[in-house]
C-alpha cells in the first residue's frame, strides 16, 4: 500500500504528461522538434521519479523537480507541459504535510523566487508576467496551506492513538491504583485504631496481679476506640459504595444517591441540580468533584451544613459546593490520601476546566469548579485546531481574491484592455468578495451571508458603468468565493442537517444577480429587460450555479462526514477504555467494602460488646480477629503492579502445576478453557483458589472448574482448614463482594458460584 501511495500520483502525471505531449502531436502526425521532445520526456521522467520519492523526502523531491521543470520549460514550446507544471505544487504539499513550519515557508518563498525568475525568461509582456506571477504565488500558498493542514490533522491523530494507548494502561492499572489507594485508607484505620487495642489489652493482662485498674481502663479504652473503628470503617465503606458506574441513572440522580449516603453519615446536606443529561468524562469528574468536596466535609467539618449546587449554563457544568464550620466533634481524620485537593483539580483539568478553593468568610470552605462541556472530550479539541484560520484559509482567501484579478491583468486579444483604475477598482471588489473567507470554518453561515451580500455590488457597478466589459468578466469569475462558502458550509455548518440549503441560497443569489448585472450592463439582448421577463429567467440564470454548488457541496460534506467519523471512532475507543477502568476500580471498591463488612466490621463490632461487657480475654480476641481479616485485605491490596500483575482464572492451572512441583498432589479438572469473564469474578477466582490452596493444608487436593451460560462453579476438595475459622470468613467476603455464593462442608470441601456475566 505504501509503494502504491508513492507512486501512483506520478505514474498517472508522467504518463498524461507522456501522451499529452508529445503523444498527441506525434499521433496527428504535426511536426515535433527532436530536442524539444527528448528535453520534454527527461523533464518529465526526472521530476516523476523525485515525486516517487516525496513522502520520504519532500525537500529533496523539490531540489530534483525544479532543475527538470526549468529544464522543461526553457527548451519546449509554450504550454506544453500543462501536467508536469504541477508537479512541484505536489511536491510542496507534501513539504508542508510532512516538514515543519519553518521549512514549508523557506520552501515556499524559495519557489516564489525560482517562478519569478523563470518567468522573467519566458514571458516578454510585462502584464502578462505580473498576472501569472500572482497565480503561481496563490497556487503555491494554497498547496502550503493545505499541506499544513494536513499536518495538523495527523498530529491531532497521533495525539488521540497516544491519548487512547494511555487510556489502556490505565484501564489495565485501575484495578491496581484503586487497591493501593484503598491501601493507604485502611492502613491508617489499622495502625491507629485496632493495634492500639490489642497493645493496651495485652499490657493490662500482663499486668493484671500488680496494676487490677489497668483492666478496667482497657476496657472503657477498648469500648470507646471500638466505637470508634466502626466508625470510621462504615464511613469508609460510604464513600467507597458510594462510587457507582455511569449507566442509566443520570447525574443529578447519581449525586441525590451520593449525597444521601452522606446525609446518613449525619452530614446535613442540600442539593440544587439540574444536570440529567450531562455524562462521559465531564460528568464523571463532576461527580468525582463532589464525592471528593463531601469526604473533605465529612473528615474536616462534621456536623457542619453543606450545599451541592451542579447546573449547566454558557457550554460548561459549574459544581459548586459549600460547607459550614464544623458542628460536631470527631472528625473522620486518617481516612484520606491526602491527595483531595490535587485530585479535584486533576479531575478539572482533565476536562479542560478550572477549580478554585479556599476558606468562605463565615468560617466553611467554598470548592468551585467550571468544566466546559464543548472541551470535555480531547478528540473534539484536537478536530477544532483543525478549524483554526491557518494558512489554508488565508491562501484560499487570497486565491478567490486575486485569481480573477490575475485573469484582468493577463492580455487577451479578444477583450479590451483594462485600465489601472479599472483594475484597481475590481481588485477592491474581489477582495471584499472574498475577505469574510479568512473565517470560514469559525461561522460558515455569516461567511456565506456576507459573500453573497457582496455579490450585489455587482449590479451596482454594472449599473453605473463604473467598469468596462473585461473586469465585470472578472467580477463573474469571482463565484470560486461564492463556491468555497457553499463547500464551508456543508463541511463545518451547523445544523448538519440543514447545510444543504446553502445550495439553492448561494444559486439564487447569483442567478439573480448575473441576470440583473447582465441586463444592466447591456449584455443580454442588447436592452434593458422588463421585471416579468427577468422573474422567467432567473431560473436558467440559476442553473449553471446550482450545477457547481451541487457537487462543490457534496464534497465538503462527504469530508465532513469521513471527519466526524474518524473523531468519532477515536471518543467511544477512549469513553470504552474509560469505562472499563471505571468498572475494575468500582469492583475493587464493591469487593474491598464487602470485606469490611463481612469480616472488620463484624469483629469491630465483637471489640465493643466485649468491652462493654467486661471480658477483656473476648476483647482481645476479637481484636485480633479483626486486625487479621485487616491485615488480609491489606496484604490483596498491596500488589506491586511492575512486578505482580494480578492473575486470573486462566492461571488456576500454572497455580496447581507450581503446587505439585512443591510436592504436593493438587489435581484440576476443567472441562473447558477459561471464558472471558468480568475482571472482577477474574481475579476473584484465582484468588479464591489460591486461599483455599495455601490455608495449610499439605494433602491431596482437586480443583474443579465448572463454566456455565451464566455462573462459574468452583469446586475445591481435601482443604479443611479453608472451611473453618478466618481463611472462611475472608473467603465467604470475597464471594458476596461480587455477588456469588459459597458453602463448605466438614469434609473439607469449598463450593463457589459466582456469575460469569456482568
Amino acid at each position: 500500500m505504501g509503494v502504491l501511495r508513492s507512486w501512483l500520483l506520478p505514474a498517472l502525471l508522467a504518463t498524461g504528461q507522456a501522451v499529452l505531449w508529445p503523444g498527441l502531436p506525434l499521433l496527428l502526425d504535426r511536426p515535433v522538434d527532436r530536442v524539444e521532445v527528448a528535453a520534454a520526456l527527461a523533464a518529465t521522467a526526472l521530476a516523476g521519479v523525485a515525486l516517487g520519492w516525496r513522502l520520504r523526502s519532500p525537500v529533496g523531491a523539490l531540489a530534483v523537480i525544479v532543475p527538470a521543470l526549468t529544464l522543461g520549460l526553457v527548451a519546449t514550446p509554450t504550454d506544453s507541459l500543462l501536467l508536469l507544471i504541477f508537479a512541484d505544487v505536489i511536491a510542496l504539499y507534501s513539504v508542508g504535510a510532512r516538514r515543519p513550519g519553518r521549512v514549508t515557508f523557506a520552501v515556499t518563498v524559495g519557489l516564489v523566487a525560482w517562478q519569478a525568475a523563470v518567468g522573467a525568461f519566458l514571458y516578454r509582456d510585462l502584464r502578462e508576467y505580473v498576472g501569472n506571477t500572482v497565480i503561481s504565488v496563490v497556487v503555491y500558498l494554497l498547496a502550503a496551506g493545505l499541506g499544513r493542514s494536513r499536518r495538523r490533522w495527523r498530529a491531532a491523530r497521533r495525539e488521540a492513538a497516544e491519548r487512547l494507548a494511555r487510556a489502556e494502561a490505565d484501564r489495565r492499572q485501575a484495578s491496581v491504583q484503586e487497591r493501593q489507594r484503598l491501601a493507604r485508607e485502611l492502613h491508617d484505620v489499622s495502625a491507629h485504631h485496632l493495634t492500639s487495642i490489642v497493645v493496651t489489652v495485652t499490657a493490662a493482662q500482663r499486668l493484671a496481679d500488680r496494676r487490677p485498674e489497668l483492666t478496667r481502663e482497657a476496657l472503657e479504652f477498648a469500648a470507646g476506640t471500638g466505637r470508634e473503628t466502626q466508625s470510621a470503617l462504615h464511613r469508609l465503606v460510604a464513600v467507597m459504595r458510594g462510587v457507582e458506574l455511569e449507566g442509566g441513572s443520570g447525574l443529578g440522580h447519581r449525586i441525590e444517591e451520593l449525597t444521601a449516603g452522606f446525609a446518613a453519615l449525619g452530614q446535613p446536606v442540600t442539593t440544587r441540580l439540574s444536570v440529567d443529561s450531562v455524562g462521559g468524562p465531564v460528568g464523571e469528574a463532576a461527580y468525582g468533584i463532589v464525592r471528593e468536596a463531601l469526604t473533605n466535609a465529612l473528615r474536616h467539618a462534621p456536623g457542619g451544613a453543606v450545599e451541592v449546587a451542579v447546573r449547566q449554563r454558557d457550554g460548561a457544568v459549574e459544581v459548586l459546593v459549600t460547607n459550614g464550620a464544623a458542628t460536631a466533634t470527631g472528625a473522620a481524620g486518617g481516612l484520606g490520601s491526602g491527595r483531595g485537593m490535587e485530585g479535584m483539580r486533576e479531575r478539572a483539568v482533565s476536562t479542560g476546566g478550572t477549580l478554585e478553593a479556599g476558606p468562605d468568610p463565615d468560617g466553611g470552605w467554598r470548592v468551585q469548579a467550571l468544566l466546559p462541556e464543548s472541551a470535555a472530550s480531547t478528540m473534539e479539541r484536537s478536530l477544532r485546531r483543525v478549524r483554526g484560520p491557518r494558512l489554508a484559509d488565508i491562501a484560499v482567501a487570497l486565491a478567490a481574491a486575486a485569481l480573477p484579478v490575475a485573469l484582468l491583468v493577463v492580455p487577451d486579444p479578444t477583450m479590451p484592455e483594462v485600465t489601472a483604475a479599472g483594475a484597481a477598482l475590481a481588485t477592491l471588489l474581489t477582495a471584499a468578495h472574498a475577505l469574510p473567507l479568512l473565517w470560514r470554518r469559525r461561522a460558515p453561515w455569516a461567511v456565506l451571508g456576507a459573500v453573497l451580500a457582496t455579490t450585489a455590488l455587482w449590479p451596482v457597478v454594472a449599473g453605473l458603468r463604473l467598469l468596462p466589459e473585461a473586469s465585470m468578466a472578472a467580477l463573474f469569475a469571482g463565484i470560486g468565493a461564492d463556491l468555497v462558502a457553499v463547500y464551508t458550509v456543508g463541511a463545518y455548518g451547523r445544523p448538519r442537517h440543514l447545510t444543504w440549503l446553502s445550495i439553492p441560497l448561494a444559486a439564487g443569489v447569483q442567478g439573480a444577480a448575473t441576470l440583473l448585472t447582465l441586463a444592466l450592463d447591456g449584455w443580454l439582448l442588447e436592452q434593458p429587460i422588463a421585471p416579468a421577463p427577468m422573474a422567467v429567467l432567473l431560473v436558467p440564470s440559476a442553473m449553471p450555479y446550482l450545477l457547481l454548488a451541487v457537487p462543490v457541496w457534496t464534497a465538503g460534506f462527504v469530508l465532513r462526514a469521513r471527519r466526524e467519523g474518524v473523531v468519532s471512532r477515536e471518543r467511544r475507543a477512549v469513553a470504552a477504555s474509560t469505562a472499563g477502568a471505571v468498572e475494575l476500580a468500582y469492583a475493587e471498591r464493591l469487593r474491598i467494602a464487602a470485606g469490611l463488612r463481612a469480616a472488620v466490621l463484624r469483629h469491630a463490632a465483637l471489640v465493643t460488646e466485649a468491652a462493654e461487657a467486661g471480658r477483656l480475654d473476648a476483647v482481645l480476641e476479637s481484636a485480633r480477629a479483626a486486625l487479621a481479616a485487616m491485615r488480609d485485605l491489606l496484604g490483596d491490596l498491596r500488589v506491586d503492579p511492575e512486578r505482580a500483575p494480578q492473575p486470573t482464572a486462566a492461571a488456576i492451572e500454572v497455580l496447581c502445576r507450581d503446587l505439585r512441583v512443591a510436592g504436593r498432589r493438587v489435581e484440576l479438572h476443567s472441562p473447558a478453557p477459561a471464558p472471558v469473564l468480568p475482571p472482577a469474578v477474574d481475579v476473584s477466582a484465582y484468588r479464591l483458589v489460591e486461599t483455599a490452596l495455601s490455608a495449610g493444608d499439605d494433602g491431596p487436593a482437586r480443583v474443579t472448574l465448572g463454566y456455565g451460560p451464566t455462573d462459574l462453579r468452583i469446586t475445591v476438595t481435601g482443604v479443611p482448614s479453608a472451611t473453618a475459622g478466618p481463611v472462611a470468613a475472608g473467603l465467604r467476603a470475597r464471594v458476596a463482594a461480587i455477588g456469588g455464593r459459597m458453602t463448605v462442608d466438614q469434609t473439607g470441601t469449598m463450593d463457589v458460584w459466582l456469575p460469569a456475566q456482568s
